[in-house]
């Protein structure tokens, strides 16, 4: 996955101090787009264009915005080639 991939969340359980702490969520079965992509270590986190929360965590002393385990997502497949299709059908049809 990359910056600009859209996604599926497959996972949307949070234990109660996550609940407190992230005001704003994923919910299982919605699509998302990825906007960031912050490596902690082993785990990777994701922060989405249509999830915005308050800065309430810190990453080595610097506050930042609380992320999502990539693991909770799956990239939605097939979309780069309907995408392609589209953009090369509206160029075809803008030179006719």
């Amino acid at each position: 996955m990359k910056v600009g991939t859209l996604v599926e969340c497959i996972d949307d359980r949070f234990n109660a101090e996550q609940l407190e702490k992230i005001l704003n969520r994923p919910k299982k079965g919605n699509h998302y787009m990825i906007r960031e992509i912050i490596e902690l270590g082993h785990l990777v986190g994701v922060l989405l264009e249509e999830i915005h929360n308050p800065i309430t965590a810190k990453l080595n002393g610097i506050p930042v915005e609380p992320n999502f385990n990539i693991e909770r997502f799956r990239e939605i497949e097939g979309l780069d080639d309907l995408y392609d299709e589209l953009v090369e059908e509206v160029f075809t049809e803008e030179l006719i």
